[in-house]
């Protein structure tokens, strides 16, 4: 499952950090489209909000091979009538094994409607051992090179060349399929879904579903290509194992847990809440605090008490 991103690159930095390889094998960045929804880079994206999504031209009347285009995060099912912000059903994710029967996806995807959704890393929270005790989110990202942390921006390069391509902070890419939508002003909104499948051992200790993820330029090429059938679309994906090496993880604040708090404090890495719990030298020194605290609060009231008493005179002899 994928529920929360963060995509915090700029829209400049993203048309290098989505770069390819044309038909005639010229290294190429991705340029945007116009949309009617804006992408505002953010440590905190969810669900119907804005995500940058690469996909094919010819979409949009381009001969561009990929552009980039801004898309509402939950598929706008092309029944829904009014607010298309309003509609209530789940669709930020969409299951690999019934898309091609749902009535929702397997139209998009008949229509070759797919698109690779781009973002920094994802949020994942992991339950606890009793259902008493809270959930501990996770921040999810490539493996990166060396000295890049993905909580720290200042260690990102930007760098890009039409020789080397980008060589900065390695972006995630998601299978994703999108579809448009017409408001009642005219408007073509685009919104788009996550394709997830079942975790493997590298994440299944975490969660039971995870994102599709397109980890080489060979499965993107394949998945945007316009050639490719819906039964031969589902069997790529179901073909792509994540392997260990690919991601990397971290436990953050719960402060992420709120969709409201934009912050980059949200990648933020943090001690997990229940080593926080478990811990005796952290404990023993809440202990001491606490017990020092009350030992100050008890002779200040003793202090008080005496104050308050009427002194002693001695008796004449």
């Amino acid at each position: 499952m994928c529920g929360r991103a963060a995509c915090s690159l700029n829209p400049d930095t993203l048309c290098r950090a989505c770069d390819y390889k044309d038909a005639a094998g010229k290294r190429r960045t991705t340029s945007w489209t116009k949309s009617a929804v804006e992408y505002v880079p953010s440590s905190n994206i969810g669900p119907k909000d804005v995500l940058p999504c690469v996909v094919s031209g010819s979409h949009f009347g381009k001969e561009d091979e990929r552009v980039l285009c801004s898309m509402m995060w939950s598929m706008i099912p092309p029944w829904h009538e009014g607010d298309y912000r309003k509609s209530t059903l789940s669709t930020h994710n969409a299951r690999l094994e019934n898309i091609k029967n749902s009535k929702l996806y397997s139209g998009p995807l008949r229509k070759g409607q797919r698109c690779i959704v781009v973002c920094d890393g994802y949020y994942e929270w992991k339950a606890g051992k009793t259902k008493k005790d809270s959930k501990q989110p996770y921040y999810i990202y490539a493996a990166q090179k060396k000295g890049v942390k993905a909580d720290d921006s200042t260690t990102w390069k930007d760098d890009w060349s039409e020789e080397y391509g980008w060589k900065g902070y390695k972006v995630l890419k998601m299978a994703g399929i999108f579809n448009t939508f017409k408001t009642v002003e005219g408007k073509t909104i685009h919104s788009c879904t996550i394709i997830t499948t079942e975790s493997n051992s590298v994440l299944s200790w975490m969660h039971n579903r995870v994102p599709v993820f397109l980890s080489t330029e060979q499965d993107s090429q394949v998945w945007l290509s316009e050639k490719l059938s819906v039964a031969n679309a589902v069997d790529k994906l179901k073909k792509l194992t994540l392997s260990d090496g690919d991601l990397s993880w971290y436990t953050v604040s719960t402060m992420v847990n709120s969709v409201l708090c934009k912050s980059a404090d949200c990648r933020k890495e943090a001690r997990a809440v229940a080593e926080k719990k478990n811990n005796p030298t952290s404990f023993m020194a809440s202990w001491l605090k606490k017990g020092s605290a009350e030992s100050a609060k008890r002779r200040s009231t003793e202090t008080e008490k005496n104050d308050d008493k009427p002194p002693k005179i001695a008796k004449e002899k």
